[in-house]
Order: structure tokens, then C-alpha cells, then sequence
């Protein structure tokens, strides 16, 4: 797949470096790994490995032909939305493109192959993810035909804590520790082995 002189492919190993530069470049340094800490590079390293070796998902990267150079990359996942009737989607959780490359067609190319792959899974609808805050990506998904679909709020428990007067007494808190002691994590069931 190509657009201009850029090229649309299925990202490989070797892609995982420049994955990397990617993701550090657009500010998406908050991945923290379970190996790993905050922006650890070994530990993108290793999400990316987890991703492209992952049958369900598809990493695409867009290459700039003239300086064989990674310029752009798209994360994709078949999702069902809705409980009630669900459909099948193509989800989109990542499209990154270099900040010197923007505007010069590597998202829409990426979009482009995003789209084909939809229709070869017969799948009629796209769904990409994108920060409420984010007002040129935002605008720019706007203008190709994307609608809002949900708003999904996040806060963290303590915070939730907080707001609505739950306060933990003092039993709570060191049943839970010493499950966290014994290697039990609250609230996971685990199997016993034979």
C-alpha cells in the first residue's frame, strides 16, 4: 500500500527501534511495563515485542520511500462494542505519526490501510482512539467522518476513595496486606493446581 512516496506494511522486529523513537517523539512516554518503569525503553522494547507477536493484533507502520525512514505507525485490534447487540469493529488504540511527517499525508495513509484490512475482516465500522484534549487529531478524525462515541472517564480508586467517603478500616487494610505477604492479590480468584 502506498501514498506518494510513502509505504503501508505490517511492522516487523527489526521496526522496534524506530517504534520506540515514535512513541517517545508524540510524548507517549507513560507505558509502564511489568518489567519496567515510567518511558523505560527496555520496556517498550518488550511491549512492542509482546505486540508484534500477538496474532490478534496488527502493527502497520508507514515508511517514507525516499529515506526508508518510519514515519507514522497504527495499533490494530478487532473489538465488539456494545453488550446488548454487539458489532465488530476495527479498533485503532495508536496512530502516531512523526511530528515532521504531520500533514503530509502518513495518518491518512495509515487510515488507508487500517481501512483495507477492515474490509478484508469484513468489518464495517472503525473506531480509533484519541485524547479528549488532542484538538488538531481530533478535528482531523472529525473531518474524515469520525463521530464521538463514548467518553470514557478515568480516575484512580484512592482518588474515588476520597470522593465518595469510603474510608477502609483498619481490619480491611491488614486482611489485604497479609494476602499481599502470603502472594494472594485481593480480589483475584486463583485455581489450585493438581
Amino acid at each position: 500500500m502506498s501514498r506518494g512516496n510513502l509505504r503501508i506494511r505490517p511492522a516487523v522486529p527489526s521496526d522496534i527501534t524506530e517504534l520506540i523513537a515514535l512513541t517517545v517523539d508524540n510524548g507517549v512516554t507513560e507505558h509502564i511495563g511489568r518489567r519496567g518503569r515510567r518511558g523505560d525503553p527496555h520496556s517498550l522494547a518488550d511491549r512492542y515485542r509482546e505486540l508484534l507477536a500477538d496474532l490478534d493484533r496488527l502493527v502497520l507502520v508507514a515508511v517514507d520511500e525516499a529515506s526508508k525512514q518510519l514515519v507514522g505507525f497504527a495499533v490494530l485490534v478487532e473489538e465488539q462494542i456494545g453488550v446488548l447487540a454487539p458489532a465488530a469493529t476495527l479498533y485503532i488504540s495508536h496512530l502516531l505519526v512523526a511530528p515532521a511527517f504531520r500533514r503530509r499525508g502518513a495518518g491518512r495513509a495509515l487510515l488507508t490501510g487500517a481501512v483495507r484490512h477492515a474490509e478484508d475482516r469484513e468489518i464495517n465500522h472503525v473506531v480509533v482512539a484519541v485524547q479528549a484534549g488532542a484538538r488538531d487529531a481530533n478535528r482531523y478524525l472529525a473531518r474524515l467522518g469520525f463521530a464521538p462515541l463514548v467518553v470514557r472517564r478515568i480516575a484512580s480508586v484512592a482518588t474515588l476513595r476520597r470522593s465518595l467517603g469510603i474510608a477502609d478500616t483498619l481490619d480491611r487494610v491488614t486482611l489485604r496486606r497479609r494476602r499481599t505477604v502470603r502472594g494472594v492479590i485481593p480480589g483475584r480468584v486463583v485455581g489450585r493446581g493438581a
